[in-house]
């Protein structure tokens, strides 16, 4: 797989720094990152912003990921569910 265009990645980059602190502050948001994004579960040559959020949420409620844009600055944002990782013991 070739490597993601440095130029895009340096631009998401930039973007995601200007965001992060606020966007992690949301109810429900794991992580922020740039990252490969995924099509149909594998990874692509595209990288984008990848928003990871709690799964679920209550019946009728808009998903967490309904607040995000689709790009942020040009850069393509996606929102996955997850959750925090366990900590160590």
């Amino acid at each position: 797989m070739p490597d993601p265009d440095p130029d895009l990645t340096r631009r998401a980059e930039a973007a995601l720094a200007r965001v992060a602190e606020a966007w992690l502050a949301r109810p429900g948001v794991v992580s922020v990152e740039v990252a490969r994004r995924r099509r149909d579960g594998a990874p692509t040559d595209e990288v984008g912003i990848r928003v990871t959020v709690e799964p679920g949420g209550k019946p009728g409620e808009a998903p967490a990921g309904a607040a995000f844009p689709d790009r942020l600055e040009g850069v393509p944002v996606d929102v996955v569910e997850g959750r925090p990782p366990a900590p160590e013991s």
